[in-house]
């Protein structure tokens, strides 16, 4: 009964593990840098990895998967031998990065553009999404006047 007792305890402390790693695998940490952050959206991007790509992508921005689609449309084509980002921390927000991401073998479109990087949570993140719509417009100025 006591062995029984104890492979029961082993696996109930096995099962809770396993689902905390996984629970943890599910809602990422972001990277430690924002350097690390902007070079993983490299790698994923000269692989068009849209999995990778939303992986380094804020998992509370809305669009994510159609914004990884046309940043990995726009550089389809491209050769990444000698791709590099530089990322330059904001001075006025300590949780902001901006990487410019340079392809000098790049499509027209892809041989260079920013990516915005933010630490969230004490994780950074790439800023991937596509804005919504405005529900709510300004109205234009008439010119029937």
């Amino acid at each position: 009964m006591k062995v029984l007792l104890a492979i029961a305890g082993v696996v109930a402390v096995w099962g809770t593990a396993t689902v905390l790693v996984v629970d943890k695998f599910n809602d990422p940490d972001g990277a430690d840098t924002p350097q690390i952050a902007a070079d993983s959206a490299l790698q994923a991007l000269s692989a068009q990895d849209k999995d990778g790509l939303l992986k380094v992508a804020d998992p509370d921005l809305s669009g994510r998967e159609q914004a990884a689609r046309r940043l990995i449309d726009q550089c389809r084509g491209s050769d990444f031998s000698g791709a590099r980002v530089t990322v330059l921390r904001s001075e006025l927000a300590d949780y902001l990065a901006s990487g410019i991401v340079t392809v000098p073998h790049g499509q027209s479109a892809c041989r260079e553009f920013d990516l915005e990087v933010r630490r969230r949570n004490g994780g950074w993140f790439l800023s991937l999404a596509t804005p919504e719509p405005n529900p709510n417009p300004l109205p234009t100025a008439a010119t029937n006047r």
